[in-house]
């Protein structure tokens, strides 16, 4: 599955506060040649999301002042229906089924286990982009 999509035209929203997964998600996301910023936490990430505009939103679930999904549900309320409609993907540990069906509910797009391989990675950034 090796789409060609011109990754350096597209901007991501990398949401995360544990500083070596920022370290690992950020060089996965430079490999591809996608421009991205860093919030460490929600709320952080829903000031950078109305102030700019974003492809995708890479999140993980347990963050700091807003969880992960309590995000996700403020981001899908946006008026701006483009914004509200931007692919959501949780990068999270968890792995109950019945969590993950939550976090689908709150408008994440896609869960995303921890640990995932490069291949996993790039595979969900060409299904949404």
């Amino acid at each position: 599955m090796d789409k060609k999509i011109d990754y350096s035209t597209k901007r991501a929203l990398l949401v995360e506060d544990n500083i070596m997964n920022v370290k690992l998600f950020s060089l996965l996301l430079k490999r591809v040649g996608i421009q991205f910023d860093v919030a460490t936490d929600g709320e952080e990430a829903i000031e950078k999301f109305n102030q700019s505009s974003y492809d995708i939103v890479l999140t993980d679930i347990h963050i700091p002042k807003i969880p992960g999904n309590a995000m996700a549900k403020i981001l899908r309320e946006h008026t701006d229906v483009t914004k509200a409609t931007t692919p959501i993907i949780a990068l999270t540990a968890s792995i109950l089924n019945s969590e993950i069906e939550s976090y689908l509910q709150t408008g994440i797009n896609e869960v995303l286990l921890k640990p995932f391989t490069e291949e996993q990675f790039k595979e969900t950034l060409a299904k949404y982009l």
